[in-house]
């Protein structure tokens, strides 16, 4: 199961929109909870928040390709597009 679920995240986008302030920049971060959350919402996926690894807050817009530890040896990553609102 945890090998299928690391195979559907690789065709996944999960778009998050954040608002911005006047210098471009996200109000807070977006954090693995909104990642979870937001996966649940648009593609149905259950994933646990503290499975998804963030290198660092994700604080810009952009794309970005957090590490998702699904089983001990099984990782996936999940493509998060962060746009403004």
């Amino acid at each position: 199961a945890a090998r299928d679920t690391a195979e559907k995240l690789k065709t996944v986008v999960v778009k998050i929109k954040a608002q911005a302030g006047a210098d471009g920049r996200i109000y807070g971060s977006v954090t693995s909870k909104e990642i979870a959350e937001t996966l649940k919402l648009q593609h149905g996926i259950e994933i646990d928040r503290r499975k998804i690894t963030l290198q660092d807050p994700i604080k810009a817009f952009g794309t970005y390709n957090p590490e998702v530890k699904l089983y001990p040896e099984i990782a996936g990553k999940i493509n998060v597009v962060v746009t403004e609102k």
